[in-house]
């Protein structure tokens, strides 16, 4: 068996040390935390099984990301089978999105993009498969990826219990009989997908409780970032590990789009300024500090927005006190 551990690395670098044990042990990726600089308790204890490696993944929780700049790097024909043991994650690969809870398990294609979202601390019990193992049987590959297969009952219970038995109590075989242990797996997988294709329906693709999530993220750190220029959708999906089109399906349900509501909140902050007396500085200026570049854009959009120029705006409001102090929404001329 081998492991890793941060257990003796000092706090403030758990976290970089564990980048490089995942793409160490895995594959190349692209792991995020939120949590900078704190501490990161984190271990992997990998064995092999025929053509199979079997990990036990203990962390806390983070994002990982396979994009195409990984795959580039590291091309890889491999499946990774994951067993949610502990906590909860999401699976995103294409335009299919999961939640993973303990008992099930999900599988992802490492030659295509993926992340996996752990919200909390989290126990994993990972497989890596050589694709020739496990897809030819399946009738359809690509209904395989990123679905919860397994539960609490039937064939998809045996299965999980059956994974979660091979790093528990001893070594694994090797030679034929461990050769045979990997067929018999990929069987018990093929046969979970089958079950869940014949009668149950797949999740929605879009959870709500991660929609809710995913959308407060994002507008906090829109709030957070509106004097950037560099601040668009693309820039946004990429830091959040999803893609451009799964960000505009998650502002859909929200009656806008990701671009609509950066604009709006830009468009709010130039108002606010523009009503405050003490604020002389020109309207290009103010445009400029909230991120927008195009100034004679600025004009045709705040006037679209508010019903006049934005230096109509400021000698109309400008004696009104400033906005930002008083709270109030920027109103509309007159």
């Amino acid at each position: 068996m081998k492991s890793w551990s941060t257990e003796a690395v000092a706090a403030p670098e758990q976290f970089a040390y564990w980048r490089e044990v995942v793409c160490e042990a895995f594959a190349a990726l692209d792991p995020r935390s939120a949590e900078r600089g704190a501490g990161f308790a984190s271990r992997v204890d990998m064995e092999g099984i025929g053509a199979i490696n079997v990990a036990r993944i203990r962390a806390e929780a983070h994002t990982v990301v396979r994009d195409f700049s990984q795959i580039r790097r590291d091309p890889q024909d491999r499946l990774f089978v994951n067993l949610q043991v502990a906590g909860q994650g999401i699976v995103r690969q294409g335009h299919r999105e999961t939640r993973v809870t303990p008992g099930a398990f999900s599988i992802v294609d490492t030659a295509r993009p993926y992340t996996l979202h752990f919200e909390q601390r989290f126990e994993v019990l990972s497989l890596r498969v050589p694709r020739e193992l496990l897809l030819p049987r399946v009738s359809e590959p690509r209904a395989l990826f990123a679905r919860a297969l397994g539960g609490p009952a039937g064939i998809g219970r045996a299965t999980s219990g059956f994974m979660q038995s091979l790093m528990e109590g001893g070594g694994l075989p090797a030679g034929p009989a461990a050769e045979r242990l990997a067929v018999l797996l990929c069987e018990l997988v093929a046969e979970s997908a089958r079950a869940v294709d014949a009668g149950v329906e797949p999740s929605p693709p879009m959870r709500d409780a991660h929609r809710q999530l995913l959308v407060r993220r994002v507008k906090a750190h829109v709030l957070e970032a509106l004097d950037s220029p560099e601040l668009d959708v693309p820039s946004i999906a990429r830091r959040f590990g999803v893609s451009v089109r799964y960000l505009h399906l998650a502002f859909a349900h929200e009656g806008s789009t990701p671009a609509a509501w950066i604009r709006a909140q830009r468009m709010a902050r130039c108002a606010q300024d523009l009503a405050n007396p003490a604020d002389r500085r020109p309207v290009s200026a103010i445009a400029l500090r909230w991120g927008f570049q195009d100034i004679p854009h600025f004009t045709r959009a705040f006037g679209a927005a508010f019903g006049c120029t934005p230096s109509a705006y400021r000698q109309r409001h400008g004696g009104n006190g400033r906005g930002d102090e008083s709270g109030a929404r920027p109103t509309r001329c007159e």
